[in-house]
């Protein structure tokens, strides 16, 4: 196929999916929003670090639980009305949040978000999966990611348009979502396959890849930290709401820019070194934050560096599995490897909350840097006793960034050519 005729597809595909397009990007700029209001609405209520820690883990175990619930619901209600329904119902619990300021209430009803903004997740790219082809996969997700990133970021900035303390910025939240049902409703589209549920054991997947296994845990980690906690620390550290909020999107930010990149430099260079060179560069930035004043304006600018190295090491990771995994299991393992984002993303705000509400707020920084450390030495260690796979037999690089539960059970999918030859025993 040529360039052009490739180009041309990509952009017939695209606007073929626009109202797909367009209902995510209404539903980050909801969650967006809502994930700065509890936060700034929990710390004037008074309520501890580690209270909004668990508030948060509760969230991300909303996205465990839509594991089990999507591809379920999907086979006997369809796409459509799935989604509408989540999206009704996620609206809901925005309202409700507002109404009911108590820490139960909210670890409740954010967990029913989470599992709600999982089914929606599952809807979306299992859609995109099946309009894609395999010569232009990698854009439209790569078009997916900026979306998911840019609107959380975006909603994060919007939400400086309100107080916390009324019911106006949920209402405007709720309101964000709500109009998400309406592009996809009206979209011609027809359903896609339903998505697969399986997964193989941590124990199988660590057996072919342990690098990958305990890489994506680690690195979901930080990342969860970074979208969940952050704004804690910002605001515990005596950063004003306007300016925690563009510290937090500073960093969604800085994640967009350097996905397709490290990518690419991934499938032209050993992918461990790329990973460990980008988690080298991450404790470098993690360091200097905690050195530095909290309030300080570079704070922001090193924010955004350290979104760009750190939130493509889920990519990253996913890649190094499918260069070892066999091709056969390669739709279970990259559920199995979701599943194990979302372990790391349930820890992360449970252990920040703690560290937070203990110690002082530039413990943040040392606690990501601390995790990035152990991550680069297991990694060293890994590169030490095996092999790596051959350059010209690795496996594409997809722009990714770890769900945080975001529960992708087409992940396999985007990866469907299996190379001609597959290392299958530990060396």
């Amino acid at each position: 196929m040529s360039k052009s005729h490739g180009k041309n597809l990509t952009v017939r595909t695209l606007l073929g999916i626009w109202a797909l397009f367009l209902s995510f990007a209404f539903v980050q700029l909801g969650n967006g929003i809502q994930r700065v209001l509890l936060p700034v609405r929990g710390e004037s209520e008074g309520f501890s670090p580690s209270t909004m820690g668990l508030v948060m883990a509760f969230h991300f175990a909303g996205y465990l639980v839509g594991a089990k619930f999507a591809p379920k619901s999907l086979a006997t209600v369809g796409h459509i009305r799935v989604f509408s329904a989540m999206a009704s119902l996620a609206s809901v619990t925005v309202l409700v949040n507002s109404t009911f300021v108590t820490p139960v209430t909210w670890c409740l009803f954010y967990l029913l978000g989470g599992l709600c903004n999982a089914t929606i997740f599952v809807v979306l790219e299992s859609w995109l999966n099946d309009r894609a082809s395999n010569d232009n996969r990698g854009q439209i997700l790569g078009s997916y990611m900026v979306i998911m990133l840019g609107g959380t970021a975006a909603g994060q900035l919007l939400a400086n348009l309100g107080d916390a303390e009324g019911f106006e910025m949920f209402i405007f939240s709720s309101v964000l979502i709500s109009l998400a049902i309406v592009p996809m409703t009206l979209s011609a589209s027809s359903n896609p396959p339903t998505p697969t549920s399986s997964s193989m054991p941590f124990s199988e997947l660590y057996k072919f890849v342990p690098s990958a296994l305990i890489g994506t845990i680690f690195a979901s980690f930080v990342q969860a930290a970074m979208s969940s906690m952050a704004l804690v620390f910002a605001l515990q550290a005596g950063m004003s709401t306007s300016k925690s909020t563009v510290f937090v999107g500073a960093g969604l930010a800085g994640a967009i820019i350097l996905q397709i990149p490290l990518g690419r430099l991934s499938d032209i260079f050993p992918r461990r070194r790329i990973i460990l060179a980008c988690i080298l560069i991450s404790i470098l930035i993690a360091f200097s934050q905690a050195l530095m004043s909290n309030t300080s304006d570079f704070q922001i600018v090193l924010n955004f560096l350290f979104g760009a190295f750190v939130f493509p090491l889920y990519g990253l990771f996913a890649a190094l599995a499918n260069d070892w995994v066999p091709s056969e299991k390669r739709i279970s393992a990259s559920s199995t490897l979701v599943l194990a984002s979302s372990t790391g993303s349930v820890i992360a705000p449970l252990t920040m909350g703690f560290i937070l509400g203990s110690f002082a707020p530039s413990s943040y920084f040392l606690v990501n840097a601390f995790i990035l450390t152990a991550l680069g030495l297991y990694l060293s260690y890994r590169t030490r006793v095996r092999d790596a796979v051959p350059i010209d037999e690795q496996s594409t690089f997809i722009p990714l960034t770890a769900r945080s539960g975001q529960i992708a059970h087409s992940l396999g999918r985007w990866l469907r050519n299996p190379l001609s030859v597959w290392p299958k025993e530990k060396k």
